[in-house]
């Protein structure tokens, strides 16, 4: 039930404070604005859903699930470290393509944009964990590391796709 809860708020926020304002602009700009908030929700189904709301205390062990060591899980040989690593690659290269498309920016913006992006994730699992909502969550360096290397691998695949994208763009 959170799920839907959590779903029909996001499609609320987008036709509230979205869709009429790109709608304004063109069609294109509408499609593609529209893929990122749909990427961008799908990456907090994956992450954070369902978003909890507090009620009880605090969890003060909340900081032993946190990883501030990068690629610990690899150097101890963990079960699905490698897997992990190489999907929040995979899951951070749409943002390296769409964040230039949508705010024409830089290889530097663009990766700074993946790495707070990210950021925010890991630090809302720390404070989920902390408020005992989601156990299953912690903060994880490594998942900074890899996320924001997707996002660079992501811009290279725009810079690839770029002068499509411009001629698609301008039609």
């Amino acid at each position: 039930m959170d799920y839907i809860i959590n779903f029909i708020l996001l499609a609320l926020i987008y036709f509230l404070f979205f869709y009429r304002k790109w709608n304004r602009k063109s069609k294109k700009i509408l499609i593609i604005n529209t893929l990122m908030y749909i990427y961008v929700a799908m990456v907090l189904f994956v992450t954070l859903m369902p978003f909890t709301i507090p009620l009880g205390g605090t969890n003060n062990l909340f900081m032993k699930t946190a990883n501030f060591i990068p690629f610990r899980d690899l150097r101890l040989n963990h079960s699905g470290a490698i897997r992990e690593a190489v999907l929040n690659v995979i899951m951070m290269m749409p943002f390296g393509v769409l964040y230039p498309i949508i705010n024409k920016k830089s290889l530097l913006k663009t990766v700074n944009m993946t790495l707070v992006f990210s950021l925010s994730i890991e630090c809302a699992q720390l404070l989920s964990a902390w408020w005992g909502g989601l156990s299953s969550r912690s903060f994880d360096v490594t998942d900074l590391i890899t996320n924001t290397f997707g996002g660079l691998i992501g811009f290279i695949i725009f810079l690839v796709l770029k002068p499509f994208v411009l001629k698609v763009l301008k039609e």
